[in-house]
């Protein structure tokens, strides 16, 4: 299995040249994109849609435990999407193969941003569409939220070294999802869904 081959270093993924410099990530892209997404976003509910506080909160909150959701299942599910044969498992290689074999590949623990602004462009999409702009705009501050907490954790899981509780707690979870029960543990940032979900039991 892919996930019990664990190597050091950091594997050439692209013949390109310019493909392979895009893999790698730097751990403060993200915020450099998202941090003035979230603000444009609260700006736009607080100050163009004049959404009162309490109500602002909420879409916040409930942004934020979307993502979550989102987080828990797309690594479930898209990034442990089961193996059949050569083309299913090149797939699940690039999308999440290459950092369970190379774990400590520091320069690919976050998502690369052409694939977060696509995701955040799909969902920014939908959810104007679906919620409408007054409701979307402080959800999806929440939800880009989720998404930058989801991201520093898992970079620092990784690449850091946590001195408090929380921090250690949530390296131990996901360190045991790579190197002792893969197919557990799927919130890297939300543990707790998977004790909702029964993924947080060890493996036989």
């Amino acid at each position: 299995m892919s996930t019990l081959r664990v190597h050091r270093g950091s594997p050439r993924l692209f013949e390109n040249n310019v493909l392979e410099r895009l893999s790698h990530v730097h751990p403060t892209t993200p915020p450099l994109i998202f941090v003035p997404a979230v603000a444009l976003l609260l700006y736009a509910a607080a100050l163009i849609h004049r959404i009162p506080l309490p109500a602002l909160l909420w879409q916040i909150a409930i942004g934020y435990l979307a993502w979550t959701l989102f987080e828990y299942w797309l690594h479930r599910l898209l990034f442990h999407l089961p193996v059949y044969g050569p083309i299913s498992e090149r797939i699940y290689f690039y999308l999440h193969g290459v950092h369970h074999d190379w774990p400590w590949d520091t320069s690919r623990l976050v998502m690369p941003p052409v694939v977060s602004m696509s995701v955040g462009l799909l969902f920014y999409s939908l959810s104007c569409r679906i919620l409408g702009p007054e409701q979307a705009h402080g959800f999806l501050a929440g939800f880009f939220v989720g998404y930058l907490i989801y991201d520093t954790v898992h970079w620092y899981t990784h690449a850091g070294h946590p001195k408090g509780q929380l921090f250690k707690f949530l390296r131990q979870q996901h360190l045991m999802h790579h190197f002792r029960a893969p197919h557990t543990r799927f919130g890297v940032s939300c543990p707790w869904w998977d004790i909702v979900f029964r993924t947080r039991c060890q493996e036989p």
